[in-house]
């Protein structure tokens, strides 16, 4: 489940704001539900952004769909199931990818469904870990 492994990073990068994103906007709820349970323990909230707005306070986790980061900056971005985001969208993929890279002032996550990233993220991938 994603939240477990998602969970764990947000607890480690103690940043002030943090942005997660998805691929669908039907992905929002589901996701800030199970993080708001993960976290409940350390009084960390986590807040579904329906059509990209920025709602909730600022040191709340913010979930997005990715197609609603431009504009917007973050500490730290963790993209979620970047792998599935390529097969979806393979034309827009990498200027996601980019745009997510940009907003972000400190810290870039990405998450995996499966074991493999995404065929043109293969020239950077010794620069990913297998965890967190």
């Amino acid at each position: 489940m994603v939240s477990a492994s998602l969970a764990p990073a947000l607890l480690c990068d103690g940043s002030r704001s943090i942005a997660v994103l998805v691929n669908r906007e039907d992905q929002l709820q589901t996701l800030a539900d199970a993080l708001n349970e993960a976290l409940e323990d350390q009084a960390i909230r986590a807040v579904a952004c329906p059509k990209g707005q920025a709602i909730g306070r600022e040191n709340d986790v913010r979930i997005f769909e990715v197609q609603h980061i431009k504009g917007l900056e973050f500490e730290a971005i963790f993209f979620v199931d970047i792998d599935e985001l390529a097969c979806q969208e393979p034309e827009l993929f990498e200027r996601y990818i980019s745009v997510g890279a940009i907003r972000t002032a400190t810290f870039l996550g990405l998450t995996c469904s499966g074991k493999a990233l995404p065929g043109s993220m293969e020239p950077v991938s010794q620069l990913f870990h297998d965890s967190w």
